[in-house]
């Protein structure tokens, strides 16, 4: 078994490698450089990650993606509860901007077909229609009138309300009331909420008592983050329980997501002409942004490490049965093919150049990486 992992591990790097390759030849035969020395600086950064990613058992992604993307966002561990917390923690507000909008809208298309006719986000309606209550319950009835489509059965509705409560890691309960107010006959009400042991924490987080009025109400700082932390949370404790995290779909989105977030966190930072007029833009900061050029994004340069460095993400966090639904997946074709649209969505633009900030999670990643090439080179 050691050995047949083994052998896998070392053909994701094989094949790593191999696009790295096919990138930097496509790079040098680029004569435009909109930015002066970024061409080199990329380059340079591909030749190095040539030489240093294959070095001791290809040590800058397990320590990339074990320490840092397994440990804040996939905890190892089947305690939901730890998981959740772990995750919780982790998070900034910078953090979470990059990291939700992805996500965000990751969810949003798993769950398009009860959100087709809605206004917003699908987990931003889930964070208002929670908020309404102290208790951060839901009725299905509530769900119902929030996604519900008049042109489809209620049992359509109630089959992709389940899916959607199954990818939050939600709990149903049930409420009987034996005899109806309005029609006095036996009625079961269903109520969807959060684990016993998740509410100790969102209410002791959450939940403010105005002791004047005698009343407790959800405090603003109950968001989106909260549900994306779940849905994180509940794929770590359940990576081996493909039904139970969405399957193909969503191995697939998280694999593309984080392997994205590590070709972002392994590019170059430039610096740029004091002449340019991006330094004297208000909406730029030298200290927390930096550039990536439009011509690094050109599909024949990165596009190559996005499908090996996806498979690697995979690997690393499910194992082979993770990785046995990222090979011939039309489903991570497609999403290969979105992987340039997501870098616009998660980057900002100014005087017409992408912006990239420089999230925790960045910082945290090119510095391991800095790390091993300078101790490498100190050995020599």
């Amino acid at each position: 078994m050691i050995e047949n992992q083994d052998r896998t591990w070392k053909e994701l790097l094989q094949d790593f490698i191999k696009g790295i390759e096919r990138a930097i030849e496509e790079l040098e035969k680029r004569d435009v450089d909109n930015i002066p020395g970024a061409k080199q600086a990329l380059l340079q950064r591909l030749n190095n990650m040539k030489t240093h990613f294959p070095n001791n058992n290809g040590e800058i992604f397990i320590k990339s993606i074990n320490d840092k993307i397994q440990n804040a966002f996939f905890p190892d561990t089947k305690d939901l509860t730890e998981a959740f917390e772990k995750i919780l923690k982790s998070r900034t507000h910078e953090q979470d901007f990059i990291i939700n909008e992805l996500l965000n809208g990751f969810v949003t298309s798993k769950a398009k077909a009860i959100a087709l006719d809605t206004q917003g986000p699908v987990i931003d309606r889930m964070v208002e229609a929670f908020s309404r209550r102290n208790d951060f319950h839901i009725v299905d009835y509530q769900f119902f009138a929030m996604f519900g489509d008049p042109n489809k059965p209620r049992s359509y509705i109630k089959k992709q309300l389940e899916e959607l409560v199954n990818i939050f890691g939600l709990v149903s309960k049930e409420l009987v009331v034996e005899k109806d107010k309005r029609r006095s006959e036996r009625k079961v009400y269903t109520f969807y909420t959060f684990p016993e042991e998740i509410l100790k924490i969102l209410e002791e987080k959450y939940i403010i008592i105005d002791d004047e009025l005698d009343y407790a109400y959800v405090s603003e700082k109950f968001d989106r983050n909260v549900f994306i932390c779940m849905f994180l949370a509940n794929i770590a404790i359940n990576r081996d329980n493909l039904e139970k995290i969405g399957n193909s779909y969503t191995i697939n989105g998280i694999s593309a997501i984080f392997g994205l977030i590590l070709i972002l966190s392994f590019m170059p930072k430039l610096a740029v002409d004091e002449t340019n007029p991006l330094l004297k833009d208000p909406s730029f900061n030298e200290q927390n942004m930096s550039i990536i050029p439009k011509s690094w994004m050109m599909k024949q340069v990165l596009e190559p490490l996005f499908e090996s460095v996806i498979k690697i993400v995979a690997y690393r966090l499910g194992g082979g049965l993770w990785l046995s639904k990222i090979i011939d997946s039309d489903v991570n074709k497609k999403i290969i093919n979105q992987i340039r649209f997501l870098l616009r969505d998660v980057n900002r633009w100014i005087l017409g150049q992408m912006v990239r900030v420089e999230i925790p999670i960045f910082i945290e990643i090119a510095n391991i990486f800095t790390e091993i090439i300078i101790g490498t080179d100190a050995e020599k």
